[in-house]
């Protein structure tokens, strides 16, 4: 009993800070971690995660694992697994998501499918299994929702990327009116050149005020990467880097809050087949 309230402590502490986002639209990866977590109008293999219409360019089978270790507590740590397969009539993957310990956890199962209408458009649509998990013999809560995403080149050098999650605002519980928020997210990205990219967006949960992120990355040659960023409200500063080895790619991030301090991120991303030219 005295080591479960030991951990209960911490998290009694942090929920002020934590327990107003639910965790199954978390932004994922290491690359839009370093960018102040800024991914709406990214198109990488984490779009399954942050905008399913990005997910539309991967040419490649590939499988990725992600972990953040948010504030240097395990308790609040957020586990992410994803594999993409394009196929034919477009792309399709499979991802799950776990946030938190034994005692409570989040976890969201999804199935995404994206695809191409020509070069300027993309749409992608994930089906998700929600549930929430209580230590204690506390009965646990199951739902399901959906989100969707769209992209769209504007020009040659601005995309513009847009997703909602849970637009139909389903009851967190059959008990009481409580149901697990709306969550948009609005942003472009800005290509400054074939070497440095900008990136801005606005998240809005429907239940709070909106968050606003920034980042930026450049590219040092084909293998390395560095990125940085910030949020405001909460106010976050971010930096990270990343290796591109061709199959293998690597990615860190770490974050600095304006009051609960640093989080550390890192994942890898392996593709299968010859990468696309």
């Amino acid at each position: 009993m005295k080591k479960k309230l030991k951990y209960f402590i911490p998290l009694f502490l942090l929920i002020p800070f934590v327990s107003f986002a639910f965790e199954g639209a978390a932004v994922v990866g290491g690359r839009a971690a370093g960018m102040g977590k800024a991914s709406v109008s990214l198109s990488d293999f984490w779009s399954i995660q942050n905008n399913p219409a990005g997910m539309a360019l991967q040419t490649q089978l590939a499988a990725g694992v992600y972990y953040e270790n948010r504030f240097m507590l395990p308790e609040l740590g957020l586990k992410s697994a994803a594999i993409i397969v394009p196929a034919k009539f477009g792309v399709i993957g499979l991802s799950f998501n776990q946030f938190g310990y034994e005692l409570f956890n989040e976890n969201k199962l999804g199935l995404a499918y994206a695809r191409s209408f020509g070069p300027q458009l993309r749409i992608g649509l994930q089906l998700d299994y929600l549930s929430s998990r209580f230590g204690g013999g506390y009965e646990g809560r199951d739902n399901i929702s959906f989100e969707l995403g769209v992209q769209s080149n504007i020009s040659e050098k601005v995309i513009l990327g847009a997703f909602i999650f849970n637009p139909v605002k389903v009851r967190f519980s059959d008990h009481t009116d409580e149901r697990i928020p709306v969550i948009l997210r609005l942003g472009l990205t800005y290509i400054m050149s074939d070497k440095l990219i900008g990136i801005a967006e606005v998240e809005k949960n429907f239940d709070l005020d909106p968050v606003l992120r920034f980042g930026m990355e450049y590219a040092f040659n084909e293998l390395f990467y560095a990125r940085t960023g910030l949020a405001v409200n909460p106010g976050i500063f971010t930096f990270g880097a990343g290796m591109d080895f061709g199959r293998l790619r690597f990615d860190i991030a770490a974050s600095m809050h304006q009051v609960l301090g640093v989080s550390a991120q890192g994942g890898l991303i392996f593709q299968f087949g010859k990468p696309a030219e």
